[in-house]
């Protein structure tokens, strides 16, 4: 910077000092900075000296005062950016702990556990026709989920009596109803009377897969029809039982 400018900003610099602290310009009527004349009296300094360091000086305020306002608005839009950053996070958050629970509860789903129907006494009927009567309640189970499947496997022996050609069809069935409407439905087992024989017998597992059983308490059951004279389950009273999976639904 050149000296005389140095010098005249030190001068100015003095005045603004001076001022206050005398009160006059405070106490003064109110002047205009313009009608102040300049007094070189004893100095080398020249008007357009003092005006050359005035420019300078606010030059460099401007220049200050744009470097704050760029800072204070890179400022604010670093809390924007920081505070969008915050929302996708917590949205994130959000979105993995839903998908935790969900896989929690599908891992819930497919821990299959198993319950076992036993029961030692027989049945029979003599009335049979063509449709499924039932035989017998085998007994209850509790499914947990209304999400998941119920398996049965039912291990037991059967007996059909009559002429030589007829039979007996015995399924199993939950709440009186088969694992499918298709084509009567499965977890069948059929037993015939062979040829010159008055009477059929034969041990079976039969395993069904229902899908459309809804949470809470359900009865295994045992429905029979036929053209056999009679039909028997269990003739001897031997230990049976059923065992029941939960498991995941197969769609």
């Amino acid at each position: 910077m050149n000296p005389k400018l140095v010098s005249a900003a030190w001068v100015i610099l003095g005045v603004a000092v001076a001022v206050p602290a005398t009160g006059w310009f405070l106490t003064s009527g109110a002047r205009e900075a313009r009608q102040l004349a300049f007094r070189p009296d004893g100095t080398d300094l020249k008007s357009t000296d003092v005006d050359n360091a005035l420019r300078e000086l606010s030059q460099k305020l401007k220049q200050v005062e744009s470097t704050q306002s760029a800072l204070q608005g890179a400022a604010m839009v670093q809390q924007s950016a920081i505070g969008e950053v915050k929302a996708q996070v917590t949205e994130a958050d959000s979105q993995t702990q839903g998908k935790i629970q969900a896989l929690e509860g599908r891992i819930a789903d497919v821990s299959s556990p198993r319950r076992r129907i036993e029961y030692t006494d027989s049945s029979d009927t003599a009335s049979v026709t063509a449709s499924y009567v039932l035989l017998r309640n085998l007994g209850t189970f509790s499914k947990g989920s209304p999400h998941t499947t119920a398996l049965l496997t039912w291990n037991t022996h059967v007996d059909a009596l009559g002429e030589p050609g007829t039979f007996c069809d015995f399924q199993l069935r939950v709440d009186g109803k088969p694992d499918s409407d298709r084509d009567g439905g499965g977890g069948r087992a059929v037993v015939y009377v062979p040829t010159g024989s008055t009477g059929g017998s034969s041990p079976v597992t039969v395993a069904a897969l229902f899908g459309r059983v809804g949470a809470g308490n359900h009865t295994a059951s045992v429905w029979v029809r036929g053209t056999a004279r009679e039909c028997l389950e269990n003739y001897g009273n031997f230990p049976r039982n059923i065992i029941v999976e939960e498991g995941p639904r197969a769609e």
